[in-house]
């Protein structure tokens, strides 16, 4: 599978499980590292790490298939 499509497949993956957490989860505050955050936006952050790291992940993957082609013809 093509780079790029696997990535909007991810994306729009974490995007659904955004959605669901979204609507099914209550807005109440729990207590974290002294402060208090909802547990929807926690899980929101979570999902948002995730995103992140998958985009990352993808640009250095492009990034070293750009090299590969370089580096055989030494």
């Amino acid at each position: 599978m093509q780079l790029d499509k696997r990535l909007w497949v991810a994306l729009a993956g974490l995007t659904v499980l955004a959605l669901l957490a979204w609507f099914t989860m209550d807005n109440k505050p729990i207590q974290v590292a002294g402060g208090h955050i909802s547990f929807r936006g926690f899980t929101l952050v979570v999902l948002g790490f995730f995103a992140a790291r998958t985009v990352l992940h993808w640009k250095a993957q492009k990034i070293r298939s750009e090299k590969e082609p370089e580096e055989g013809g030494i």
